[in-house]
């Protein structure tokens, strides 16, 4: 009987062609505006945790001052970081503007102290030279593209920073504007200067106040060990105003903010899901105006009001069905549409894609059927309860 039903709702739908589809393109609208924000959330999280893994690792700890913006520095002994149990390498990220004389002109630069060790730490930080090549001892100097146009500085030339003569070994290729023209930790490296770390901190005496910090964990070391030691080491060299973040927590600090971006736009989205199960609603209480003398007919002939109420159930949640799958398929390539225009807009680096999972795909057929069928419950009832001879004389 049940099957007979749905076959009788899915004729019934057919039949009222144009009116169907008018209400399921209620349903198709709102269903794709959710499922493309939720893609494209989904993609950006996933896309960031890959960016978070390449720059950080799983086995990396940063460390990083709690006050606000770029500018807060964070004092470490490097040291002493490096004597904590379990941890292989630690270095600092350190920028400071620096009064650099070239050749031909002279003025004032953000000079950031390099440490070798950095490319296993920073994936940004594998610096492509366009002539000449890179560190090998103390007092040499590598020049971002613009720095060394700035200054008129080239492969071989002696250049001044802090009174302190340096030799250009490598000049960096230029990198493209508003993608890798600004590195990881806001290091503008098109108008940067690199010195060996040690040489920076002779040059400016005194505290080695640094941006952010890395540490690496050894293999086979519990990074959760080694982070509360690495705190309490902090603590005892005088750093109170420290964080230690691992990958784990920073991830997830970035993918609840995410989700709260992202359900409050799903949110705004699924008032248009309302306003389709409203036009559901609407088209079923006319369907029941319309066939109430089919349905006394029947009752007449044996229908039970449970099989009248299942019949106008399952013609709105076909509607429903119907227009989430299609909203479904529209979302997906709104959601595909936008990322790519968003990464070739923006230049994003290896840019990111609409991330499409079978809990996503599940959960938008099941919701849109749910809509349609809780939009037709009322009409459904009134439908099941009419009596049989009032329906028979209706004209």
């Amino acid at each position: 009987m049940t099957r007979d039903l749905f076959v009788l709702a899915v004729r019934n739908v057919l039949h009222r062609r144009l009116r169907s589809w008018l209400t399921v393109i209620g349903i198709l609208i709102g269903t794709a505006a959710v499922v493309a924000l939720i893609s494209i959330g989904q993609g950006l999280q996933r896309s960031i945790t890959q960016q978070v893994e390449q720059i950080m690792g799983f086995n990396t700890l940063l460390i990083t001052p709690r006050g606000p913006g770029l500018q807060a520095r964070v004092q470490l002994d490097l040291a002493a970081l490096r004597e904590v149990p379990g941890v292989k390498a630690a270095v600092a990220v350190r920028t400071e503007t620096a009064f650099v004389q070239g050749p031909t002109r002279s003025g004032f630069l953000p000079l950031t102290g390099y440490d070798p060790a950095m490319e296993e730490f920073v994936a940004e930080l594998h610096l492509k030279l366009a002539a000449g090549e890179g560190f090998s001892q103390r007092g040499q100097v590598v020049l971002g593209a613009r720095a060394a146009e700035l200054i008129g500085a080239k492969v071989g030339d002696v250049v001044t920073i802090e009174d302190r003569p340096f030799r250009v070994v490598g000049i960096l290729a230029a990198q493209e504007e508003g993608r890798g023209d600004t590195a990881y930790g806001g290091i503008a490296v098109n108008d940067s200067l690199f010195v060996f770390y040690e040489d920076l901190k002779e040059l400016f005496p005194g505290p080695d106040l640094a941006q952010y910090g890395f540490v690496k964990v050894a293999p086979g070391a519990e990074v959760s060990a080694v982070k509360a030691e690495v705190e309490r080491v902090l603590a005892q060299t005088g750093t109170t105003e420290a964080e230690v973040i691992g990958f784990e927590e920073l991830t997830q600090r970035i993918k609840t903010v995410l989700r709260g971006v992202q359900a409050f736009l799903a949110g705004i989205a699924g008032i248009s899901i309302l306003v389709g199960g409203i036009g559901v609603m609407n088209t079923m209480y006319t369907a029941v105006l319309e066939r109430t003398r089919e349905i006394g007919v029947m009752k007449a002939v044996g229908a039970k009001n449970s099989h009248i109420l299942l019949l106008f159930l399952f013609e709105s949640g076909l509607m429903g069905l119907v227009g989430g799958a299609l909203g479904l398929l529209v979302g997906l390539g709104v959601a595909q549409t936008a990322a790519v225009v968003v990464g070739r807009l923006f230049q994003v680096e290896r840019g990111f894609s609409a991330a499409v999972s079978v809990g996503l795909v599940i959960g938008a057929l099941l919701f849109s059927f749910g809509v349609g069928a809780i939009s037709g419950l009322l009409p459904a009832r009134r439908a099941a309860l009419l009596p049989p001879v009032e329906a028979l004389r209706y004209e």
